[in-house]
């Protein structure tokens, strides 16, 4: 017997979490956290297309748009990747994403998005999905 939704295709359009936040004490939603024209413009994308939207959090993981997280302060580091891969992977599973396309700006415009781009796509090799990476400029 196969499992209720198992060979239902989901596609998930994904990018990575903004430095700008809009502080607050308490928890609000990831899309109101974040304080980023990229990740609005890849959120409206992913509603048009009926893809999925979710966002690379270097603390949390892969967030959903109206995901009720806390304000932090984190940048994914290199010594984090593989861990944070792994927490990403068994996410990416429990969201049932089949295929990932992943929209960031140029790494040479920022080299600390490097370990958010390494990640993703340990994340989604672990997971055994296919990952597209689009590289946009934008924020």
């Amino acid at each position: 017997m196969v499992e209720p939704g198992k060979n239902k295709k989901m596609l998930a359009y994904a990018t990575y979490c903004s430095a700008l936040k809009n502080y607050s004490k308490k928890a609000v939603s990831a899309i109101k956290l974040y304080d980023s024209e990229r990740i609005s413009k890849v959120f409206e994308l992913a509603k048009s297309q009926n893809a999925k939207f979710v966002i690379l959090s270097g603390k949390y993981g892969l967030v959903e748009p109206h995901q009720q997280i806390n304000y932090y302060d984190h940048l994914l580091d290199q010594t984090e990747v593989e861990t944070h891969a792994g927490v990403i992977a068994s996410q990416i599973a429990a969201k049932h994403i089949t295929e990932m396309v992943f929209f960031s700006n140029p790494v040479e415009t920022d080299p600390n998005l490097l370990p958010y781009l390494k990640c993703i796509g340990s994340a989604c090799e672990k997971a055994e999905i296919p990952i597209n990476i689009k590289v946009i400029f934008s924020d």
